[in-house]
């Protein structure tokens, strides 16, 4: 997949999202001949199974951290493409940033999405070096779904160790408005949040595997949990539900409101490198913080 070749997903949910990730998409298309980049790199066979990466202009730097990111879509729409534009605010560094896919839903049920974000962490644990990277030195996140999906697989340890990769792989975590609670018995029934966990989840007994809450305990990798102001109400009490849980173990947990924010504004402020999100990730990205 790349800019000319995305697929139609159809309608997003929220109200103004797709105004929204127009302009991202726009100013991602800016940003490719701009820098040095590798498009559609893939780290599977399947269509959706590629990452975009950006690099440095400079050729001989070495030793770079990585910034992986996975865009959202209630994990049935959204693309790669969405999320270049945050590439500047992060190559800059200097950083590796990296915009990565994921099968989608309903054609992909769980745990295709766990897999495939695992084996895109797997692909650049392994290969990142070649491109000057460290691959003892990523850091990651996603907004919404992307932002469980990175979630998930840091908090599983059991996909990290069927890939060969060491547990500390991943110095930090930083979900952006993300889906943090996936109990479906916490959702109205026929509501628009149980359809969407129905949409991803082939049977509904297999919510426990995909909610973040079942598996946080032990976590000892760094957190920032992010959200707007004017996100989702669901948004809202996932991050209040995961905080409350993850506060209780041994891994650093911060937070953050981003203040007149709804729930894209927030991944669309990401390229600005005064925001707060990116003023964090940058500082982890120099020095993250010590595991717990």
């Amino acid at each position: 997949m790349a800019f000319h070749d995305m697929p139609d997903r159809g309608r997003l949910l929220l109200p103004g999202a797709h105004d929204i990730t127009d302009r991202m998409l726009a100013k991602s298309k800016a940003v490719v001949p701009t820098v040095r980049a590798e498009l559609d790199v893939a780290y599977g066979p399947d269509f959706y199974q590629k990452i975009d990466l950006y690099l440095p202009k400079d050729r001989a730097l070495t030793d770079l951290p990585v910034l992986m990111f996975f865009h959202g879509g209630a994990w049935r729409h959204g693309f790669k493409e969405w999320e270049g534009f945050i590439a500047p605010a992060i190559i800059d560094l200097p950083a590796i940033y990296i915009s990565g896919n994921y099968r989608l839903a309903p054609e992909s049920k769980w745990p295709v999405q766990l897999n495939d974000v695992s084996d895109a962490l797997a692909w650049v644990y392994h290969n990142i070096a070649r491109f000057g990277g460290n691959p003892d030195r990523i850091v990651w996140g996603g907004h919404s779904a992307g932002g469980h999906l990175t979630t998930m697989v840091t908090l599983r340890r059991n996909v990290r160790d069927a890939r060969g990769l060491p547990d500390d792989v991943i110095k930090a975590c930083c979900p952006v408005s993300g889906m943090l609670d996936v109990r479906i018995d916490r959702f109205p029934p026929g509501g628009t949040r149980e359809k969407v966990a129905l949409n991803v989840l082939a049977r509904r007994e297999d919510a426990p595997d995909a909610d973040p809450l079942a598996f946080t305990a032990g976590n000892r990798t760094p957190f920032y949990v992010s959200w707007g102001e004017h996100d989702t109400d669901d948004i809202k009490s996932d991050a209040a539900a995961f905080l409350d849980q993850m506060r209780r173990e041994r891994g650093p947990v911060e937070s953050e409101i981003f203040p007149g924010l709804s729930h894209f504004e927030t991944n669309e402020a990401c390229g600005d490198p005064n925001f707060a999100w990116t003023r964090k990730v940058r500082a982890w990205l120099r020095n993250p913080p010590p595991r717990g």
